[in-house]
């Protein structure tokens, strides 16, 4: 069985003080990013959240140059509640982890990143390569359309919020954007983190970015 269920079995043996916050603080909490990220995850804590307004968006709240900051995890609400609390359990570490493969195949701050144009052009940065495109923002939805040359078209879901973003990509999709980007495929590291994500149901993964 997958480890989800195992952490949301673990999770009935919280401290009293983890209970107090209930499920409400714990499906909804807004965190920092980057490398500093909680148990709560980066700028949302999970799709819900998204799609819910709590995260404003338009196409000028998108426009600029973003930077990678570390690594961002989320996971799908359903209705199970367990589920959910055990998923923000599991983040924190996820992410950790992730930043660690990410960072090995030179992914790292300063090195990658997105710009996204008023007049709907796009580049994702990785080192001294840029990758164009074009984008476009389903609002509606909380996702950004990238068609990126040369590479491939990309959903995600988008957050944005005092000057921090979050694109979180279902894992198949960013597994393929990984590999496009860094010209890497059949690298242990990814094969591993591969692995990793995969054991995870409803799981979206991607970046936390900063202007």
């Amino acid at each position: 069985m997958k480890r989800i269920f195992l952490l949301a079995a673990a999770i009935l043996m919280m401290t009293v003080s983890a209970q107090a916050q209930g499920l409400g603080g714990l499906l909804s909490k807004i965190g920092g990013s980057g490398n500093n990220n909680t148990t709560a995850g980066g700028i949302v804590s999970s799709i819900t959240d998204l799609l819910s307004g709590k995260s404003a968006l338009s196409a000028e709240t998108i426009v600029g140059t973003w930077n990678y900051t570390g690594s961002a995890i989320s996971f799908k609400s359903d209705d199970n509640p367990l589920s959910n609390i055990a998923s923000n359990v599991a983040q924190g570490t996820l992410e950790k982890k992730l930043d660690g493969y990410l960072q090995k195949v030179g992914i790292t701050q300063g090195l990658f990143g997105f710009t996204f144009n008023e007049d709907g052009t796009m580049a994702i940065q990785y080192g001294s390569k840029s990758f164009t495109g074009t984008w476009t923002l389903d609002k509606e939805n909380a996702r950004l359309n990238m068609k990126v040359a040369s590479l491939l078209n990309m959903k995600s879901y988008v957050a944005v919020k005092n000057g921090k973003m979050e694109l979180l990509f279902d894992v198949t999709t960013l597994m393929k954007l990984v590999k496009s980007v860094t010209s890497v495929y059949n690298n242990s590291t990814l094969q591993t983190l591969n692995t990793m994500l995969n054991q995870y149901d409803k799981m979206y993964a991607g970046f936390n970015l900063a202007k």
